[in-house]
């Protein structure tokens, strides 16, 4: 097993992180309990460490983008949000997955950490809540510095995706969380068993290192979850020359008021629909609590409404000869570009917000077959990095038969969809 060279100073601050403990057990005649409680003070720093990673990565997950999921809508938002000084962009698509970590993923493996910890029977006294404390910051210092030195510096972020980044946390807990159980709940103290730990958490992060640095080794985690490698690394949208002979963009008044109703219909078709019988309840024995459920509703929806705005408010479907993109206003990006000879049927769809506005969406399906299912990640070089959606959907346009004629569909258009007559 090779070591990190001196070079590469990110390695070597997570193998200065495993020296803590030992150090500490040698030099300060630390416990069980002090070296237990570094451990999961060293997840709690790899969770936030994390949470500084996420909004940066600059590939998209290599999984299912939902525009039907409470943040779903927002995966599929392409361009950066630039920031001033050596700071990279940050993208609107890894919000969810920064939610998912710190409102869910983080709180869970922090439970289940301090659980394992509190099996061990520890004993804190002021003598151990300092030695905690020492290990706690000489940990999230180590893990800082490979962070900003591997990720920042030397460009880390460009080879990982949100859900990339987060595979670290979900290992450690795995690997640390092992031992927690194995040795915690034993609440033995000696020479024999702290060395089992400091050893075993050692060749746990150099087995981590060399295969994320050896492309040709993959672990259980990288088949069943994925890498960095096997994440998407987006291709721009390239706009035809020329200006577009067909404009498109839904007034300010109809993508607020599409917002809105699709933040309404969330709370009414999801799990928080839940949130409205609780409220009932308590509107008859407790009429001031119903505000409590009613408040978790409307915030659902109010988020949902956001995303979905942020979605498809800022877009402007510009039709050229042959090809029609999705601009959005707001990055400055194209989000996506469908091809007359891309496109395979051609369907159009009223909804509330269309009937009250005299609108219509349009949906031009490229008809791509979906991907067979299969139980683990397939190697880097069989990865279809093809990450263009089925379909372009322009929203609430009033006119979608001039988009389809501009992009060479219109025959498609004449054949798929069925327009009412006047008389209807």
């Amino acid at each position: 097993m090779r070591v990190p060279s001196v070079g590469r100073p990110g390695p070597l601050a997570v193998v200065a992180s495993n020296a803590v403990a030992p150090v500490g057990v040698l030099a300060f005649g630390w416990s069980t309990t002090v070296l237990l409680g570094v451990f999961v003070l060293e997840l709690a720093a790899v969770l936030f460490w994390a949470a500084v990673k996420v909004p940066f990565a600059v590939k998209r997950p290599n999984n299912l983008i939902d525009d039907q999921r409470l943040l779903g809508a927002l995966q599929a938002k392409r361009g950066g949000i630039d920031l001033p000084g050596p700071v990279p962009p940050v993208y609107l698509r890894n919000l969810p997955t920064l939610v998912a970590l710190v409102a869910l993923l983080a709180p869970i493996e922090l439970g289940a950490a301090f659980l394992l910890f509190a099996l061990a029977d520890p004993t804190i006294t002021t003598e151990t809540t300092g030695q905690l404390l020492l290990g706690g910051v000489g940990v999230f210092a180590a893990r800082g510095v490979e962070t900003a030195t591997d990720y920042f510096r030397d460009g880390g972020y460009r080879d990982h995706s949100p859900r990339s980044v987060v595979l670290a946390p979900f290992k450690y807990v795995f690997g640390v969380g092992t031992l927690l159980f194995v040795v915690g709940p034993s609440g033995v103290d000696s020479g024999a068993v702290l060395a089992l730990i400091v050893a075993g958490k050692l060749a746990y992060d150099l087995r981590t290192i060399q295969v994320e640095r050896d492309p040709d080794r993959r672990g259980v985690f990288y088949r069943l979850y994925g890498s960095k490698e096997t994440e998407i690394e987006p291709e721009p949208i390239v706009e035809p020359d020329g200006e577009p002979v067909v404009r498109a963009r839904p007034a300010r008044s109809i993508t607020v008021a599409d917002a809105l109703y699709r933040g309404v219909g969330y709370t009414l078709t999801s799990t928080v629909v839940f949130c409205y019988a609780v409220a009932a309840f308590f509107a008859v024995f407790a009429p001031r609590l119903a505000l409590v459920p009613v408040a978790v509703a409307l915030a659902f929806g109010a988020l949902r409404a956001t995303t979905r705005y942020l979605r498809y408010g800022p877009l402007e479907y510009r039709g050229y000869d042959g090809a029609l993109v999705a601009y959005d206003t707001l990055f400055g990006e194209p989000q996506d570009r469908i091809d007359g000879e891309d496109v395979k049927r051609v369907a159009v769809e009223t909804d509330l917000v269309d009937r009250a506005f005299d609108t219509a969406t349009v949906e031009f399906d490229r008809g791509d077959d979906t991907p067979p299912l299969q139980f683990t990640v397939p190697d880097p070089e069989d990865v279809e990095h093809d990450d263009t959606p089925d379909s372009l959907v322009a929203v609430h346009v009033d006119d979608p038969e001039s988009l389809a004629d501009a992009v060479g569909a219109g025959w498609l258009y004449e054949r798929d969809v069925d327009r009412p007559t006047a008389g209807d």
